[in-house]
């Protein structure tokens, strides 16, 4: 008995000195605590981007990741974290400030841990990687990315003769097709906001650019995009009383729209029996495209800036990436991760798509005034080329 109890006693006493011991070595273990912010994109994604740092954090015990959704204005926030020197280690950043928060110097050039780390940034798709770039400093890595493509109704788009527009003079005699045919009553065969956002795809598919946005092909690019809806051949979301072209697809007032990889999985939950079409862009003199693009960027203030790039690298790795691209969300910005089904057309823009904000410091500001200038020449109370020059003047700040 007494034999007994003394194996008892002895085992309890090793299980206390391995529990001792084990936690002796986690508090030995020094965690490095990095935070993480962005804005939120919906539930989905956040969700997805909490599975995807959980694994991070699971594979990485020195480091603790924990990300935090910045609600409201984000840019005016960032700022004001920037100002108290109290930034997040890593943060998105939309390719329409990075210019503006470069000149700031609040953002971390990546050069040197690139170089230490052997990191390869030939993966990524140029122009994307280019969207975060001053001459040759990197100041972050793009996460994901969207361009346009021309989505179309099929049902609608037999009926005006099954074939898609591929230029300018296609897209016009379809829609001019659907409209003769009424094939979409109480709207109109094409859904275009007034928004540069998606204007700029054709400035730069008539061979203009936004360094160049007097010139006469980004006029003619700009007559033709508005011309559309003085024809009666296109609609504005409010004037087809949606809140965007997606729903205009989904209740079938428009039959083509140009919309970014987002118009899927939206399609998917709130229109799920309207059969579309995902088509190249149209092009004119040459093809021409936006890519929407967000980086993880590292903050100039982080005090933890090893163990911050180690997360950002690991995000825009291809093992982060590829469980970042496992629900369709987005697109790869990297050439070796695969997207999901269907995105081929999408995917083909990545070789001329533009960086949406253009490497220019005043872009982010400009844009308030070249969308006010758009929905005037709209309505007809301003010229093309009294726009044009104010866009100029306000992208020169």
């Amino acid at each position: 008995m007494r034999k007994r109890l003394g194996v008892v006693l002895g085992l309890l006493i090793a299980v206390v000195l391995l529990a001792a011991t084990a936690q002796a070595g986690t508090r030995g273990t020094k965690v490095t605590n990095v935070t993480l912010a962005g804005w939120s994109s919906g539930p989905d994604e956040d969700t997805l981007l909490n599975q995807v740092i959980a694994k991070f954090n699971a594979t990485h015990p020195t480091i603790h990741a924990t990300f935090t959704v910045i609600n409201g204005d984000y840019p005016t926030a960032m700022t004001a974290r920037f100002a108290a020197h109290n930034p997040p280690d890593v943060f998105y950043v939309d390719s329409s400030v990075i210019g503006a928060w470069e000149r700031q110097g609040v953002v971390q050039p990546l050069n040197s841990y690139v170089k230490a780390t052997k990191f390869d940034t030939n993966a990524f798709f140029p122009k994307l990687l280019g969207a975060f770039e001053s001459g040759s400093t990197i100041y972050g890595f793009p996460k994901d990315w969207s361009p346009l493509a021309m989505e179309i109704s099929k049902g609608l788009l037999g009926k005006a003769g099954g074939k898609a527009p591929t230029n300018w003079s296609t897209l016009l005699k379809v829609a001019e097709t659907m409209k003769a045919k009424n094939l979409t009553p109480g709207g109109a065969p094409i859904c275009l906001s007034p928004d540069w956002a998606r204007m700029l795809a054709f400035v730069y598919q008539a061979g203009g650019s936004l360094s160049n946005i007097t010139s006469p092909a980004a006029a003619a690019a700009v007559n033709f995009y508005v011309g559309l809806l003085n024809k009666g051949l296109a609609e504005t979301p409010t004037q087809l009383g949606v809140d965007w072209c997606g729903t205009a697809l989904g209740k079938g007032k428009s039959a083509i729209i140009f919309e970014g990889n987002w118009l899927l999985p939206f399609m998917k939950s709130t229109y799920p029996g309207i059969q579309y079409g995902v088509f190249p862009m149209v092009k004119d003199k040459t093809g021409g495209n936006l890519a929407f693009t967000v980086s993880y960027s590292m903050a100039k203030d982080s005090p933890n800036k090893q163990a911050a790039w180690t997360l950002l690298s690991w995000l825009v790795g291809k093992q982060g990436q590829t469980l970042w691209m496992s629900k369709g969300l987005a697109l790869p910005s990297r050439k070796d991760v695969k997207a999901i089904g269907g995105r081929q057309n999408f995917l083909a823009a990545a070789p001329y798509a533009v960086g949406w904000g253009f490497g220019n410091p005043n872009f982010s500001t400009a844009y308030t005034v070249m969308n006010n200038d758009l929905t005037a020449v709209i309505s007809g109370s301003k010229s093309v080329s009294s726009m044009l020059s104010d866009v100029a003047a306000a992208l020169k700040g």
